[in-house]
């Protein structure tokens, strides 16, 4: 420990909190996306044809795909569950997450966000494995296990701007924020390794070595996380210094009821909350319907080719860090809303316009990537934009405020697919159809950034100040 406590000294102590941020939403996305890796080699995938909308021959020759039909894999027991019983396993760990969005901010500022997120991360991982074992019973029981990691999961965000809040000086906070397109990378390392120990070692060890990350995780997280600069067992004292003088008294240690009230008569805080509910609206198009649209109308299963599906969240991560890192600097230069409002043209209007051409892309497979990738990357801008608006707000109840608006923003989880599945029953499998899915998906981004370039702040609000229940009584 000594040793470490050297060779850590000579790192800043904030820098080691950045890549404590990276690696929690790393871990935190590898439990929340395993699922959609492993749940196909744990049914019986059945021998149906696939009717899709382009062409057959137009089909071979846009993504030339190959139409030989594939025996069933031996990667563990399998299940008959149809389409509803896959649907819903799926979507438990959303179901449970936003069940505590909203407490999950409360929680990080009143035990800390270090406690938050060890004992969080530590449980999801318990029942990620956990829920091999409850599969065999019934799959009601894996979709508890799933449910309360989504609960798990609602706690990390929240507890993350937290440690925003308390650790980034306000000429820092891009790179902080950045730090969690870790998330995306996550999601990549768990398509590649959950695929690859399925396919050799059968489903359950694609969840348990889920889980032994984990662990891993948590020691290291034990060892190196803190609190806050106060609480650092060996930040030096003049980059304490410079954090505190940086912060200029906006953030306070003291423990505080959140002004509910004042938080919800804020007319600043509700356009941040439409900033964050159009972004998450066009994240689900592109999650969500993107591939459905490739396997159903061009007859292209994107989640099945690991560089295509890895190439836009790969992308994110680099461009997510290189903004945070340009948003830091343009700092220096110009004021903070003119950052934040200059940098939506990135994270919001052109990926929708983007994902508005790409319902005019027809049955080519591979301009439909080019845009998604393109559309996703450029979002990265919203480490400066909407994920770095509620610790502008207010620092001290950033964890409130992202807890609050990633429930309103999260409803967007099932309104996305209900509005996808609605348009395809009324007009069909056509082009009809997905034009207006990708029309809709770009106006909800475009309209709502342009909502926040217009009517926006970043500006430190009255309600950020501490006070205590005798004060506000």
């Amino acid at each position: 420990m000594g040793c470490c406590k050297t060779c850590c000294q000579k790192i800043p102590a904030r820098y080691i909190i950045m890549a404590m941020i990276f690696f929690t939403t790393f871990i935190n996305y590898t439990t929340r996306s395993n699922m959609s890796v492993s749940l196909p080699a744990m049914v019986f995938s059945g021998n149906k044809s696939q009717v899709v909308g382009c062409d057959t021959n137009e089909i071979k020759t846009s993504t030339n795909i190959s139409t030989k039909a594939k025996s069933e894999e031996d990667t563990g027991t399998k299940y008959q569950w149809n389409q509803n019983v896959q649907g819903l396993i799926l979507g438990a760990y959303f179901y449970g997450y936003l069940t505590c969005c909203l407490p999950g901010g409360v929680v990080a500022e009143w035990v800390g966000p270090y406690l938050t997120i060890i004992v969080a991360t530590a449980l999801s991982g318990a029942l990620n494995s956990i829920g091999v074992w409850l599969t065999s019973f019934h799959w009601g029981a894996l979709f508890g296990a799933r449910f309360f990691i989504g609960v798990c999961g609602a706690f990390i965000y929240p507890a993350l701007q937290c440690v925003v809040g308390r650790w980034a000086p306000p000429q820092e906070r891009s790179k902080f924020l950045a730090c969690m397109m870790g998330n995306n990378l996550g999601t990549c390392w768990t398509w590649l390794i959950g695929s690859i120990v399925t396919r050799y070692y059968k489903w359950p060890w694609g969840f348990h070595v889920m889980s032994f990350q984990i662990v891993i995780f948590c020691i290291i997280f034990g060892l190196l996380m803190f609190d806050s600069p106060e609480q650092h067992a060996w930040i030096t004292d003049e980059e304490l210094k410079y954090i505190r003088e940086s912060q200029e008294g906006t953030v306070s240690r003291a423990k505080s009821i959140p002004p509910y009230k004042a938080i919800f008569k804020s007319f600043a805080f509700w356009a941040l909350c439409i900033l964050h509910f159009g972004n998450l609206w066009g994240l689900y198009v592109q999650i969500t319907a993107v591939p459905k649209f490739m396997k159903e109308y061009i007859g292209f299963d994107i989640k099945n080719s690991g560089i295509l599906s890895s190439l836009p969240h790969l992308v994110r991560v680099f461009m997510g860090l290189g903004f945070g890192f340009l948003g830091d600097y343009l700092k220096r230069q110009f004021r903070r809303i003119v950052i934040i409002k200059s940098f939506i043209l990135l994270s919001h209007v052109i990926p929708g316009i983007l994902m508005g051409m790409i319902g005019l892309a027809k049955c080519n497979a591979a301009v439909v990537v080019t845009l998604l990738t393109l559309s996703m990357s450029i979002n990265g801008a919203t480490v400066i934009t909407n994920l770095a608006v509620p610790t502008d707000l207010s620092p001290n109840f950033a964890g409130t405020i992202f807890g609050i608006i990633s429930f309103i923003g999260g409803t967007t989880g099932f309104i996305v697919p209900s509005v996808t599945g609605a348009l395809i029953t009324t007009f069909g499998n056509n082009s009809t159809a997905w034009r207006t899915v990708f029309a809709l998906g770009g106006i909800m981004y475009c309209s709502c950034g342009l909502f926040f370039i217009i009517f926006g702040t970043a500006d430190i609000q009255p309600w950020n100040e501490k006070r205590t229940t005798e004060e506000e009584s």
